[in-house]
């Protein structure tokens, strides 16, 4: 593959925010304390903050309560009906922070208190005419997922407990094809975890308006290992899928797993020895693969896990996620509920508990729908002429 400077990555790099629609400012982030909890060593910080002017924020930071020096920190971002109080993300977040590290959960435009009833799993973004009213504003779904977690990586850069230096991304099944713009377009990245998600064409005749139609548009402009590449030299980034999964391998005949490796494959040469992976979980399905052992081994090698080594990390005993979510009351969305998806997951046990969303909450009861939070409310403010 031919290489290319790094004037040509940068210029990449625009002509992708700009698919994307993503602002070319960024405004303060006057961000506002709501309070904190703590369970079990964590403590879960609740924040408020300006991703946009009219577009508010709010989110959990997971970190530990004894910390030595600055973390490394993880931006978590959600999947499709995912928010700050499901249950994969809450697990994950204390799961971080046990190992040292800060974790950031958002709320996604359109859900939880993003979203104007506050409902939790609506998938309010994915109908067609909210994609069409985005896309004729110049701005899509995704690009206003992708800059929220930007502009979450600023909100951990403005803190004096974080270093900087070691900030990473991980997100599962749409929160997978975040976590990829990110690591192609957010050069402070030192790490990406992209669980339940692949990078090849079968992805651009797939799936949902959010992620098909701005990769059909990146396909106009660059091949996958151009898109992965953006991430070498400074990114570490592991793939991580079940082979099973029918979620992204709709017809279940591997052809989006070719493709990921090819995809991959034909990237490697940009990136140092071992700082581009794929990893398959053999019979796995639709799982939050960025809480495996094996996610927290590539944190250790890539961020630092702040007190644990690699071979405490690898002895922990696992917890089946079907019996967890039984024993904390949890029920699982039809779609994922089986043994073959997030039923069937193995995840590091730690003796994590649940928290109940009203404890993660951000907002007041008479602030739920306010259009500062709001996918409508979003969508209004994109629609005006600009001055």
């Amino acid at each position: 593959m031919t290489k290319t400077t790094n004037a040509q990555r940068e210029d990449l790099r625009e002509d992708l925010r700009r698919i994307l629609g993503m602002p070319l400012g960024r405004c303060e982030l006057a961000p506002e304390s709501r309070g904190a909890v703590e369970r079990d060593g964590v403590v879960i910080e609740k924040w408020i903050w300006t991703s946009e002017p009219g577009s508010r924020v709010p989110c959990a930071l997971y970190r530990p309560a004894a910390s030595a020096g600055r973390m490394p920190a993880v931006v978590l971002t959600c999947g499709h009906g995912g928010s700050k109080s499901q249950w994969q993300y809450v697990y994950a977040g204390q799961l971080y922070a046990k190992m040292g590290l800060a974790c950031l959960v958002l709320d996604p435009i359109g859900e939880e208190e993003r979203h104007i009833a506050g409902g939790i799993g609506t998938r309010a973004h994915d109908p067609e005419p909210v994609h069409d009213c985005a896309d004729q504003a110049g701005r899509l779904i995704m690009g206003k997922l992708v800059f929220d977690t930007v502009r979450g990586i600023d909100f951990l850069e403005s803190r004096d407990d974080i270093d900087a230096g070691r900030i990473g991304v991980a997100g599962n099944s749409l929160g997978g094809a975040k976590a990829t713009w990110m690591l192609a377009l957010d050069t402070r990245l030192k790490l990406a975890l992209v669980s339940g998600w692949a990078v090849c064409d079968y992805m651009t005749v797939t799936g949902k308006f959010c992620t098909r139609v701005p990769y059909q548009r990146l396909r106009q402009r660059c091949d996958w290992p151009e898109f992965l590449s953006l991430a070498a030299p400074h990114c570490a980034v592991l793939f991580l899928n079940g082979d099973a999964d029918t979620i992204i391998d709709r017809d279940g005949d591997d052809t989006a797993w070719v493709g990921m490796r090819k995809s991959v494959a034909d990237a490697s040469a940009h990136f140092a020895a071992g700082h581009l992976d794929c990893w398959f979980a053999a019979g796995g399905g639709h799982r939050p693969y960025h809480c495996y052992t094996v996610s927290l081994e590539w944190m250790h090698r890539y961020l630092g896990t702040p007190g644990w080594t690699l071979d405490q990390i690898r002895s922990l005993p696992t917890v089946n996620s079907g019996a967890w979510c039984d024993q904390q009351g949890i029920e699982l969305e039809k779609l994922y509920g089986n043994q073959l998806h997030q039923r069937g997951a193995a995840l590091p046990d730690l003796g994590l508990a649940t928290i109940p969303r009203e404890d993660l909450a951000c907002l007041r009861a008479d602030e739920c729908g306010d259009p500062q939070y709001t996918l409508e409310g979003w969508l209004a403010q994109i629609d005006q002429p600009s001055s």
